[in-house]
């Protein structure tokens, strides 16, 4: 974000908040309260103090005529403009004192001139800076007189269009004048923080300027979220006691709400802090109990190494989590205890799979069925149904017509001894399903399927592979274990109890 200064303070950029209490009426036309006004900013916490120089009739015409008669729905009901600007204004002999009480603080003075009578006035008292009040937005010879004094110049947007604005900071910009905030302001006097659309402030963040927040809510809230989106100015009316009445006390803050709007956007401003990623000095004792990879069980040397035995917990001093996939079922390389923190020492070598898958043939159809309506593979299956011929050929030419399905035969020793299914579920997932031939059951051979099946999965672009399993075909969820699978969870569809499991396939992270 650009950046100026407004004396000795800096404005905008990785500058904190730049708060400024606006005087504005809050002084009853008695000078005194207007420098007590003055010595409560300091205290509240404000880095600056805004004025308004005009006069009525500058600013307006002396008329009871409709256009002139307030019609708001707030204090200013029915009173003529004049009226209350006369009320409002700001003594112009009274604004070298306040200046000059304002620096002794160590806080800026400066104006918003509405004329160019008040331009001039303040450009021989020498103020720092300029502030264009929303309603003189769209005046823009006035914005380019203020604009050619080459000084920093503060812009409120209240009821402007974004056309308005960039026509506004244009204006300035061919004026050679580029140290602008642009505040986002709503001209309604309280403003609700409904009302506030702040995340316009990302959209005026895009003209190359230092934006912030004029304020006219009577919430914190509002000045600490447009912090936090971005602001680097928040002005705030201030009043040191609203029983002092006047046009605009009830809008204002009381110094102890200033000072705890104050308080609050600079925690808000400490909790963004700059980008930053890793442990903080805060985090770093806490490190010790991240989630790592443990020997749950004792394992002897050889042992694979499954779900049941090796386990992602608290605290950190094992093997990343990302690594559970490549620890699992792979052999122990020396016995291991339970509660013993996992090394890569203590892993030895992936086992090849004993066993290879080739795509289904039209030979393979009589054996498939065959396999498909043995007693028990049909008792462990979702559908425990037999299948016919006729049904069993239209299955398998709907899945050789659907890229999303894959069916592979199971070669051991140059013999069929299963098959294995997997559905493309999307997102790199793919669901697993296999079956061992009844006469090649009891050889161990379902933990080779599933480990063949990771080669095919991945030549597949698999990410994850998933399976389901009933709960009660233990010799199954045994296979899966063996084969490094995890995260086992057990789920109920329709009275019938199955066990989710997974397997990544690909490592984590980018």
């Amino acid at each position: 974000m650009r950046s100026f200064r407004i004396g000795d303070r800096a404005v905008g950029g990785d500058a904190p908040t730049y708060f400024i209490a606006e005087l504005s009426a809050n002084h009853g036309h008695d000078l005194d309260k207007a420098l007590q006004t003055i010595e409560a900013a300091a205290k509240a916490g404000a880095d600056a103090v805004k004025l308004q120089t005009y006069t009525p009739d500058t600013l307006t015409l002396r008329s009871g005529a409709p256009p002139f008669v307030v019609a708001t729905k707030n204090e200013w009901a029915g009173r003529t403009l004049h009226d209350l600007y006369a009320e409002a204004m700001t003594p112009w002999e009274w604004h070298r004192q306040l200046i000059d009480a304002a620096s002794a603080l160590g806080m800026a003075c400066f104006s918003t001139p509405f004329d160019e009578t008040a331009v001039a006035f303040l450009d021989e008292l020498g103020v720092p800076a300029y502030k264009i009040a929303s309603f003189e937005l769209v005046d823009l010879p006035l914005v380019e007189r203020v604009a050619r004094l080459h000084r920093p110049m503060i812009l409120s947007t209240g009821m402007a269009s974004l056309g308005e604005i960039v026509d506004a900071v244009a204006t300035c910009h061919q004026a050679g004048n580029r140290d602008l905030a642009v505040l986002r302001c709503v001209s309604a006097y309280p403003a609700s923080p409904a009302s506030m659309a702040l995340r316009s402030l990302e959209v005026l963040r895009g003209l190359d300027v230092v934006i912030g927040l004029s304020d006219h809510t009577t919430d914190p809230v509002a000045a600490i979220t447009a912090v936090a989106l971005g602001a680097r100015v928040v002005e705030k009316h201030l009043i040191v006691d609203r029983a002092w009445g006047g046009p605009d006390a009830f809008f204002s803050l009381e110094p102890a709400e200033f000072a705890e709007m104050v308080r609050r956007v600079r925690v808000a401003e400490a909790a963004m802090g700059a980008p930053r990623f890793g442990p903080s000095a805060e985090e770093r004792s806490s490190v010790a109990f991240r989630r790592s990879l443990f020997v749950a069980a004792d394992v002897a040397e050889g042992e694979l190494l499954t779900a049941d035995n090796v386990r992602s917990v608290r605290p950190s001093h094992g093997l990343s989590p990302r690594h559970l996939p490549d620890v699992l079922g792979r052999r122990a390389a020396r016995a291991l205890s339970a509660a013993e923190p996992l090394a890569w020492d203590m892993v030895g070598a992936r086992p090849a799979p004993a066993v290879t898958l080739r795509p289904v043939v039209a030979d393979d159809t009589d054996r498939l069925l065959a396999w498909r309506n043995d007693e028990a593979t049909r008792a462990m299956s979702r559908s425990q149904a037999p299948v016919s011929r006729e049904e069993h050929v239209a299955w398998l030419d709907g899945l050789r017509d659907d890229a999303r399905r894959r069916l592979f035969v199971a070669v051991h020793e140059g013999a069929p001894v299963g098959q294995v299914r997997l559905d493309d579920e999307g997102d790199g997932a793919w669901e697993l399903s296999f079956t061992v031939a009844p006469d090649a059951r009891g050889q161990g051979l379902a933990t080779e399927l599933l480990r063949a099946a990771e080669v095919r999965a991945k030549e597949l672009g698999a990410t994850t592979l998933l399976a389901e399993i009933r709960a009660e075909n233990a010799r199954s969820l045994r296979a899966f274990r063996a084969a490094g699978w995890y995260g086992f969870a057990t789920r109920t569809r329709d009275g019938q109890a199955f066990v989710r499991a997974e397997r990544r396939v690909a490592g984590f992270g980018g």
